[in-house]
């Protein structure tokens, strides 16, 4: 189930996220998310091709975080995302700073050229936002509220930047850490080593552990 951003915009505004950050689903369901970040930092502005042919030929939904000049810079790669209607799509700051180290007007003006972004490319609107490295403060989430945003990070991270994870490492460390409700992080960027050829694995391995896959924003919805 992919959440429509009609219902999430309500959920903002009817009160009980906003200014929250959410960083699992219910402990009491057998369910995880898949998360992949599309960062924009540094020279790592680029598509794990290979990964995003591996999530898709798992067939199973997943939410993908995608940084503004990120965006910029793949167009192709947001329209492709965007036709697949297993990919549920958020947005990943702008430029992969620190949010602490933006104004109130800066992080705002971020917010809305992201959207715009998004919008142009994607053909819909996204109410989704993981903060860039997955810091967000009072203040950010606050902020990311008034704009309309959901605030999202995670209580799994897989450790995929490290090159020391390998395929057997990645999927031993996912499969046995995963807990009910646990929204899990990935990169697609580049910036996973290990994680196009650990996918199938991981994909098994929660499988055979009971879980099913899920959306961060199906997530919100049952929460």
């Amino acid at each position: 189930m992919t959440v429509t951003a009609g219902l999430v915009s309500a959920l903002v505004l009817a009160g009980p996220l906003t200014g929250t950050i959410f960083a699992h689903g219910s402990r009491d369901v057998a369910q995880v998310a898949l998360t992949f970040d599309a960062c924009s930092s540094g020279g790592a502005n680029r598509l794990d091709e290979p990964l995003l042919r591996a999530l898709e030929a798992a067939d199973v939904p997943a939410t993908i975080f995608l940084g503004g000049i990120w965006m910029e810079r793949q167009p192709g790669a947001v329209r492709r995302l965007a036709a697949n209607p297993r990919f549920e799509l958020g947005l990943h700051g702008w430029d992969h700073r620190h949010l602490a180290k933006l104004s109130d007007a800066l992080l705002r003006s971020h917010f809305e050229k992201s959207r715009g972004v998004f919008r142009a490319l994607a053909g819909r609107d996204s109410v989704l936002f993981r903060p860039p490295f997955g810091i967000a403060l009072v203040r950010d989430a606050r902020l990311a509220a008034e704009a309309g945003l959901v605030t999202v990070t995670y209580d799994l991270a897989s450790g995929d930047p490290d090159p020391a994870f390998t395929k057997e490492v990645l999927t031993r460390y996912v499969v046995k850490r995963a807990r009910n409700g646990s929204v899990i992080i990935f990169h697609l960027n580049g910036r996973g080593h290990a994680t196009a050829v650990a996918l199938p694995g991981i994909v098994a391995g929660l499988r055979t552990r009971g879980f099913a896959f899920t959306t961060v924003g199906a997530m919100l919805v049952g929460r």
